[in-house]
């Protein structure tokens, strides 16, 4: 079910959830400047944390890239599901640095302390 930040389903959901609410924007194109405006709109309607799901899996640096109004890497499809390895959840460039390597420590770890 589709409840974006104005519809009335979005707004009866805020009523009965006061607290926190996390929303995905609905995104018709995957640039920053997209991203940037949907974060606003739900963000703006009272959810608040913003999911990025697939923009923020292809894109390990979303934040920096959102205050440097850098491009998106794209979102590869046909990593939809999840089917094992790091091909396509964890390969993907961070700006400037190149293709991410996973650690040879941690499964979840990429170019930098052991996470787990």
């Amino acid at each position: 079910m589709h409840a974006a930040p104005d519809t009335a389903l979005f707004h009866r959901l805020r009523a009965v959830r006061p607290g926190a609410l996390i929303a995905n924007p609905v995104l018709t194109e995957l640039t920053t400047e997209a991203l940037a405006a949907g974060i606003d709109r739900v963000l703006g309607a009272g959810a608040g944390p913003a999911a990025l799901g697939r923009p923020f899996i292809a894109n390990p640096d979303p934040v920096e890239r959102l205050r440097l109004g850098a491009p998106l890497n794209p979102v590869r499809e046909r990593c939809f599901v999840y089917v094992g390895g790091t091909a396509g959840y964890a390969d993907h460039p961070a700006l400037g640095r190149g293709t991410a390597q996973p650690s040879s420590e941690s499964i979840v770890a990429w170019d930098g302390p052991r996470v787990a």
